[in-house]
């Protein structure tokens, strides 16, 4: 009996990964978009990151633009002081940081860029940890203990870093050139050193590069927050000969990204999807728009904050084997919002 059951189960699982379409992740970037990508590692969001990836190329210069007009402290005006302070910075530390690797490929170069030149820079070319006379040796971190020997070694101090979020932070960080090769590693364990509430920051994002002021930064960290205009996708392998349809797509939207307008005793969202499926010739085989109309109260918007807005589109022409490219496009009329995909199936 024991044997069946098993064998029942295993039919079962088959048959439910079988039901899903394969998508693949693997993207092709041109050099342009390579470079940006590159360039901006320190800054890119984890979610602007996976938006640009999945974008048709022809839509990626539009990404590239928008993702430095987010950050433009002064969007009025023809400079970019961000992006012009971002690489500026890029440059100093590959003139200030030798070694095997480029100086703002390095952990150096990294925190310069991000935290700006340190306000101290104690340096031991001959090995060991230079240590303050003042210094009580108990009150260094673990990480800081560690870094002592023969290597050289570096210890850079800010006195006032997140001084435009809270209480100026006095924070010191140790570098060690492990290997002697010129590429000094940060050896600070950054929990350790930066309260735990700040530490969130020091991953990429536009907090320190910018020295905002604190409104400025309450702007931007609220847009951040809020998140960017985006979906989550899944292609699912359907089998409706009525409809003609063997693929479906489901889309969830969440609610807390979407700019709804006032509207009598509701609030009011103008979604429009456009898809485009293309054979592997670059022939357009299926295409349709699709309107979604959201009416929402208050109270429900609060409840479900967190929730999502699922949208189901069968692709009515029956694909046959082989590889399709799958084009969206889903636009906010009510709050201008828009976001592209560029989705590579394999039936």
């Amino acid at each position: 009996m024991k044997k069946y059951f098993y064998q029942a189960l295993i039919i079962s699982l088959v048959v439910i990964f079988a039901s899903c379409a394969s998508t693949e992740k693997k993207v092709s970037l041109d050099p342009v978009s390579e470079d940006f990508l590159n360039k901006v590692r320190y800054i890119i969001t984890a979610e602007e990151s996976k938006i640009f990836l999945e974008l048709p190329p022809e839509s990626r210069g539009k990404f590239i633009e928008e993702f430095w007009r987010r950050r433009d402290p002064s969007p009025t005006t023809e400079r970019n002081e961000f992006k012009e302070l971002y690489f500026r910075r890029i440059e100093e530390a590959n003139h200030l940081f030798r070694g095997a690797k480029p100086g703002w490929l390095q952990d150096r170069g990294r925190i310069y860029i991000l935290f700006g030149p340190p306000n101290e820079r104690q340096t031991n070319p001959m090995g060991g940890r230079p240590m303050d006379a003042y210094e009580d040796p108990r009150s260094a971190l673990q990480s800081q203990r560690q870094a002592t020997g023969e290597k050289p070694t570096e210890i850079w101090v800010y006195y006032n870093l997140f001084s435009h979020l809270q209480k100026p932070q006095e924070i010191r960080l140790v570098f060690v050139d492990v290997h002697g090769t010129g590429d000094y590693i940060l050896t600070t364990d950054l929990d350790e050193t930066i309260p735990g509430s700040l530490h969130a920051m020091v991953q990429p994002n536009i907090f320190q590069v910018h020295e905002l002021s604190k409104e400025e930064g309450v702007r931007q960290r609220q847009f951040f927050e809020s998140g960017l205009f985006n979906f989550t996708y899944e292609i699912l392998r359907t089998s409706d000969r009525g409809a003609n349809s063997n693929l479906t797509i489901r889309l969830l939207l969440p609610y807390k990204k979407v700019i709804f307008l006032a509207a009598a005793e509701n609030l009011e969202a103008e979604l429009r999807l456009t898809i485009e499926v293309r054979s592997s010739k670059g022939e357009v085989i299926w295409a349709d728009e699709l309107n979604f109309p959201l009416r929402l109260t208050e109270k429900f918007l609060e409840t479900n904050r967190a929730s999502s807005f699922e949208m189901i589109v069968p692709v009515k022409h029956w694909l046959e084997k082989g590889e399709y490219a799958i084009y969206l496009k889903l636009v906010n009329s009510s709050g201008e919002q828009e976001i592209e995909k560029l989705l590579k199936v394999k039936i």
